[in-house]
């Protein structure tokens, strides 16, 4: 019997080896087709042998509808117009190209492979990538809505290479709400309109700050941008990168330096970035940049110093307060003002000035143990600078006193990006620190708050929910991570893979692209988690869109479905984060359930609170 089956498999072996060369023969005969074959030792390097000889046919049947390639393409010495459209093509070979359909003519360690695509359906080859420039340009036009200024040109700027990699790239239009325009111009004029919608004016440090150091405020269309990044010229070479935050930013001024004509560059490249998607870092490596001459901002005025949004303002300066006021009733949310204000005021003043001189064990005796190993956390973070603390807020709830917020810089050894965070403090029942976190964009809040529906003691417990979440991934806490889940909390990542499979049949001209979700213990989750705290300087998440949703049954438990971009020192990604968490006890959030996914699903979109 057992005979009987090894002479079936052979003689099925034969059949399908015959039919295989059958039909190479046949499509190397036929006029319709496009080929190319490799040969090496194992079937990766056969195979990318075949793409590359197939990318050869390719780019001699597509150069025609190429416009100036390569004028477009990086210079390498004696590069031929050929030459060029290879790189161009080459760009494809780890992405589209792989859905080609291919023949393995024989396996490893002599792999020899076939690749074969229709030329009625190389545009095919092309097709996702153009869909690719199109969310882009559609994403950055909402980012630039939201006063994203950063993710609005890195968008339109990747973009803008992506589609020079495109045949027939000057004929490429977008529909922008009802009208119809031409990328290949239309891209570099939206870039050109956010540099020129940009302001950039000094803000003199409050008295008794650094006077090495010097505030920004920028806005664009006339309000604070969300986000934005930038470099400046500190008279002998460009700065390292700068981020600013709710239209505040920051630069450090070197001595001798001239203040009064100060150059900044916007930044829109984002080359350091491109790592997260492997199809953009080939293209941008291979496509020429393209220099915006409008990038360069000099900063001429110097402003009075503006107050930032905030829930209540009180005095910059008071007098100690012997006695800690009386608080609320557990369960009302009170802004405190005035002498109200002036207990927490001036303990936040004794820190910030320990910050200022280094004096740290002077205000030991603020905190909790808890609040003195974050701060001591916080320190660690980064080469933290103090800036301006002229527009404070304090709000009562549930016996606790939250100050927001106190804008600080941060910078590391080992990267050139560079942040302003606002640090949120929290004073327990007993009048001391019990913890610090890196506060939300004033979009995010806004979306947490527009629910006035909700009572507003739970719209701030929510606030502060993610921020101390985001917050313990950048201090690497671990121990809160695992407090702050379920043992039994549905744990869901998405990773961008790539599709490569010898089946012709069911491989023909499938996106090779998709999402694979990842179900992970709690246990797994942590492991992982604690292996990328040990390999990264430093972790920054910024939180974009909210969208929250309160569950019909359980009391306070909450969807949130978060847009996220998460840096690191080795690693960069954006995607979507959404979390089910129950905030019934404020003090103990328990998460029940988290996903991660890069991109919108085709299928179902985003995972919401609906699905568990």
């Amino acid at each position: 019997m057992i005979k009987r089956i090894v002479v079936c498999l052979f003689i099925v072996l034969c059949v399908v080896s015959e039919i295989s060369a059958q039909s190479i023969s046949e499509i190397k005969a036929n006029n319709a087709y496009l080929w190319g074959e490799g040969r090496g030792v194992t079937l990766t390097e056969a195979d990318r042998a075949a793409l590359d000889d197939l990318i050869t046919q390719i780019s001699v049947t597509v150069e025609s509808r190429y416009s100036k390639v390569d004028e477009n393409v990086v210079d390498k010495e004696g590069v031929s117009t050929q030459s060029s459209f290879k790189a161009v093509l080459q760009t494809y070979s780890n992405a589209t190209l792989q859905n080609t359909e291919r023949f393995v003519i024989s396996n490893e360690p002599d792999a020899h492979v076939f690749r074969f695509v229709k030329k009625n359906d190389v545009d095919r080859i092309f097709a996702s990538r153009r869909t690719k420039v199109e969310d882009m340009v559609s994403f950055a036009l909402r980012a630039r809505n939201d006063g994203k200024i950063d993710e609005a040109l890195r968008n339109l700027y990747w973009a803008y290479c992506l589609l020079k990699s495109l045949p027939s790239s000057s004929e490429i239009t977008y529909d922008n709400q009802g009208q119809s325009c031409l990328l290949i111009t239309w891209i570099p004029e939206q870039i050109r309109q956010i540099f020129s919608s940009i302001e950039i004016t000094r803000q003199p440090m409050p008295d008794g700050e650094t006077e090495n150091m010097a505030l920004l405020n920028i806005t664009c269309d006339g309000k604070p941008v969300s986000s934005f990044d930038y470099t400046y010229f500190d008279g002998r070479n460009w700065s390292n990168i700068y981020s600013a935050k709710d239209g505040l930013g920051v630069i450090e001024l070197l001595p001798g330096m001239a203040t009064d004509n100060i150059q900044i560059r916007c930044e829109y490249e984002f080359a350091g970035e491109a790592h997260i998607d492997k199809e953009i870092e080939s293209v941008v490596k291979v496509m020429k940049g393209t220099a915006f001459r409008d990038a360069y901002i000099w900063v001429h005025r110097t402003a009075e110093p503006q107050m930032a949004t905030a829930t209540c303002t009180p005095s910059a300066t008071s007098a100690v307060a012997e006695s800690a006021p009386e608080v609320a009733d557990a369960g009302e949310i009170s802004c405190l003002e005035g002498e109200a204000a002036e207990y927490y005021e001036v303990r936040i003043g004794r820190i910030l000035d320990a910050v200022q001189s280094k004096s740290y064990d002077t205000v030991r005796p603020l905190f909790t143990e808890q609040g003195w190993d974050m701060f001591e956390r916080l320190l660690a973070y980064g080469r933290a600078r103090l800036l301006d603390t002229s527009s404070l807020s304090f709000i009562e709830a549930d016996g606790k006193v939250i100050c927001r917020s106190v804008p600080m810089s941060f910078s590391f050894a080992n990267n050139n990006r560079k942040f302003v965070e606002d640090i949120v403090f929290t004073f327990d029942e007993e009048k001391k620190v019990e913890s610090l976190a890196f506060g939300l964009g004033q979009e995010a809040m806004e979306d947490i708050l527009y629910h006035s529906v909700w009572a507003e003691k739970s719209r701030i417990f929510l606030m502060s929910f993610l921020e101390n979440y985001k917050t313990a991934y950048a201090l690497k806490r671990l121990d809160y991570i695992r407090d702050i889940f379920d043992d039994n909390a549905v744990i869901i990542t998405g990773a961008v893979t790539r599709r490569i499979t010898g089946d012709v049949e069911l491989n023909s001209y499938r996106t090779n692209q998709y999402v694979r979700y990842n179900r992970q213990t709690k246990d797994q989750y942590l492991r992982n988690l604690a292996r990328c705290f040990d390999s990264n300087e430093f972790i920054n998440i910024r939180f974009g869109n909210n969208d929250v949703v309160k569950a019909g049954a359980g009391g306070e438990l909450y969807g949130i479905q978060i847009k996220q971009d998460y840096y690191s020192t080795n690693y960069g990604d954006q995607g979507y984060l959404f979390l089910m968490v129950d905030l019934n006890d404020p003090d103990r959030p328990v998460i029940k359930v988290r996903t991660w996914q890069p991109e919108k699903d085709p299928n179902f979109g985003l995972y919401d609170i609906g699905m568990f």
